[in-house]
């Protein structure tokens, strides 16, 4: 082959790869400003800055392991981190029976939440909870990402009518009717690097009596919205992590079954170790490699008389 040819070959992979971009842009931009997303026989309205819709064409298996996890279950579910009420739309969408309360700090969020639940005429199955879970008291704000889609958890630094607008876990348990956190099905936690805090306010009520779930589901994101670059504070969110699952495992939950933050499952574990390796290599690969092939794992914790419920549950959303 000779020399132009190789060049004309070249040329016409970069054009190509250019139109593709361009593609992309073209489908972003066309995103109406508000648009209803079709979730089983329920709808839910996205705002111009939630990407679940564009997430989910991407990549299929993203956020659809919890609905199809929780499809039997006829209890309670609690979702904190609720965003504007998808995971619960979701499980809603494939489940007949459970009661799910959302806890949500933000306004727009929680106001979002609230519409889509009233929407699809769940009002009876749903408690919905404006506050941060946290073993913190203060006052706090919900720190955007750059999709505006999801936050985190940030101290307010007005001292301007300062209200408390935290709550333990211990509290956020006794605003649930008593008939529905008998049978406690699963703890969902999504609060984007300071799901150990919520888990270490849950292991103290737990310690004291308190009721303990089947299931523990939440995600293990080492760094700071915005941030996965930055090396500030990271080994200190890994050992708080390091520390949660070790408190877990004290409570009995003794397995992990990991998946990656694109809903592939991965493994499953005993080893908090192993994980917390897991997140060192992620921590490499975005301080050192300027690359992530994954950003955060989705935990699901359970003891050991759950294994075949896991097992088979796998199975058949595989």
């Amino acid at each position: 082959m000779k020399l132009r040819d190789l060049f004309g070959i070249k040329k016409k992979v970069i054009v190509a790869i250019e139109e593709k971009v361009e593609e992309k842009v073209e489908e972003l931009e066309e995103v109406p400003t508000d648009r209803e997303y079709q979730i089983g026989k329920y709808k839910l309205l996205l705002k111009d800055f939630h990407v679940l819709d564009l997430y989910q064409n991407t990549y299929p298996l993203y956020d659809q392991f919890l609905p199809a996890f929780c499809k039997n279950f006829k209890g309670l579910i609690i979702d904190v981190g609720a965003n504007i009420g998808d995971t619960a739309i979701s499980i809603f969408a494939q489940n007949n029976h459970s009661f799910i309360v959302s806890v949500e700090p933000d306004l727009e969020f929680v106001n979002s939440c609230i519409s889509s639940i009233t929407d699809n005429g769940l009002v009876d199955r749903s408690l919905i909870v404006n506050k941060f879970v946290s073993t913190k008291t203060g006052n706090f704000v919900v720190k955007k990402n750059e999709s505006l889609s999801t936050g985190s958890i940030e101290e307010c630094e007005t001292d301007e009518n300062k209200i408390n607008n935290t709550l333990s876990f211990s509290e956020l348990m006794d605003l649930i009717p008593n008939d529905k956190k008998n049978n406690f099905d699963i703890l969902k936690i999504d609060t984007d690097s300071f799901d150990w805090d919520i888990i270490h306010s849950f292991v103290q009520y737990v310690k004291k009596d308190g009721i303990k779930p089947r299931f523990v589901f939440f995600e293990m994101q080492t760094f700071i919205n915005n941030n996965e670059s930055s090396d500030e504070g990271r080994d200190v969110i890994i050992e708080n992590y390091r520390t949660a699952l070790i408190e877990l495992k004290e409570l009995g939950y003794i397995k992990f079954c990991l998946l990656d933050n694109f809903g592939t499952y991965f493994k499953t574990t005993e080893s908090v170790e192993e994980i917390i390796e897991l997140a060192h290599y992620i921590r490499r690969s975005q301080l050192f490699n300027s690359h992530s092939t994954i950003y955060y794992f989705d935990v699901l914790a359970y003891a050991e008389n759950e294994m075949d419920f896991v097992k088979n549950t796998l199975i058949e959303i595989y």
